[in-house]
């Protein structure tokens, strides 16, 4: 799943959007997005790996700012299918929700990746 991860930040910060695996490290620039992944299944018989990517986009700002990086990040991952290397990725959007967050100021969304990966020999 490394691969697949690394191949979504480098589509992600290509689009502009400020993004961190696991928890976001040094200066805050909103909005923001976290990324947070489980693996569903693996099978052995043809190296496949299943899992989902939760995109957590925090701001300050407007909630609009949340929706438009939420309008790129569907654009990007509406259905792409990629090779690098001996891999191949499939990643597929998967809904958006507005998430309260108890704070006036501070905006959360919550966007849904569904991922797969092919190992090859």
């Amino acid at each position: 799943m490394v691969d697949v991860l690394n191949f979504i930040k480098e589509k992600l910060e290509a689009a502009g959007i400020n993004y961190q695996f696991g928890e976001w490290t040094g200066e805050i620039k909103y909005p923001y997005f976290v990324g947070e992944c489980t693996s569903d299944d693996y099978v052995y018989e043809n190296k496949k790996t299943s899992g989902t990517l939760i995109l957590d986009g925090w701001t300050r700002n407007s909630r609009l700012e949340l929706l438009k990086a939420d309008e790129k990040i569907k654009k990007i991952f509406a259905s792409l299918v990629a090779v690098v290397g001996n891999k191949a990725f499939s990643i597929r959007y998967g809904g958006v929700n507005m998430i309260p967050t108890g704070e006036t100021e501070l905006k959360k969304i919550t966007i849904t990746l569904f991922i797969q990966e092919w190992e090859g020999e």
